[in-house]
């Protein structure tokens, strides 16, 4: 399914335009069925359907992974009664948004800029590390021992997704998006830990970077795009650190 670059906003009480992931597209293209509320803030609703998670997301909200963007102005639709399903997104049995557009978020790379990835080290390292539930040292080890230092760092923080877990995902989709041997067994390691041991949200985000799939701002940077590398540090309270620092553990194994 595609659509015109430019969507138009449609009227007041209409559904409005979805842009969606191509991870999301079982759940979106699929049946329709209840979804369950997880969390809801001014910028994004985060749904659960079964198994599958989807963030319903505001315009200037982040284009996670697993996102469906609403696009116009306003905040995502009040979380009660919603069901997703047919290419839409329902309220109370009214279509909110209709997927008119699909996205991949996943990033395959066959090198690595090394000025790119020393640009944003150097980023990384002129900032402290923001999340005191994760030790100093614990870029370290995941670079020394990545499949190791997983039982140490999922779940690891506060929030939504937690500094370990962005630490991981940022790796986990470095190794995926460069086609490193090793991230079979970083990215099963991930998955069995993240089980029970985290958040709905950031156990969606930890198997989306299992195939490559970061929010937009980290890949750039893992291309090398002017400005990538302080756009992605600006992300959230704590994640767009702790990505970046995966991204460059990530390239660098």
């Amino acid at each position: 399914m595609s659509g015109p670059p430019n969507i138009p906003f449609l009227e007041r009480g209409k559904a409005r335009p979805l842009i969606a992931s191509v991870l999301v597209h079982p759940v979106l293209a699929g049946p329709v069925r209840r979804a369950t509320v997880v969390a809801a803030g001014p910028a994004a609703t985060y749904l659960t359907v079964d198994e599958d998670l989807v963030a319903l997301v505001a315009t200037r909200g982040v284009r996670l992974p697993c996102a469906a963007v609403l696009v116009g102005e306003g905040p995502p639709p009040d979380p009660d009664d919603l069901t997703v399903g047919e290419g839409r997104v329902w309220a109370r049995e009214r279509p909110v948004g209709t997927v008119r557009r699909w996205f991949d978020p996943r990033v395959r790379l066959s090198a690595v800029d090394p000025e790119a990835v020393a640009g944003l080290a150097a980023e990384v390292h002129v900032r402290p590390a923001p999340d005191p539930a994760v030790p100093d040292a614990a870029v370290a080890a995941l670079a020394d021992d990545p499949v190791g230092a997983v039982d140490d760092l999922v779940g690891r923080g506060g929030g939504l997704t937690p500094a370990g877990d962005d630490l991981l995902a940022g790796c986990l989709a470095a190794v995926r998006a460069r086609g490193v041997p090793m991230a079979d067994a970083l990215g099963r390691a991930v998955r069995q830990q993240a089980r029970g041991r985290t958040s709905r949200l950031s156990a969606a985000l930890l198997a989306a970077a299992d195939q490559g799939a970061v929010v937009p701002e980290a890949a750039a940077a893992l291309r090398g795009r002017p400005g990538a590398a302080r756009r992605l540090l600006g992300l959230g309270h704590t994640s767009g650190w702790y990505l970046a620092a995966g991204l460059v553990v990530g390239c660098a194994a």
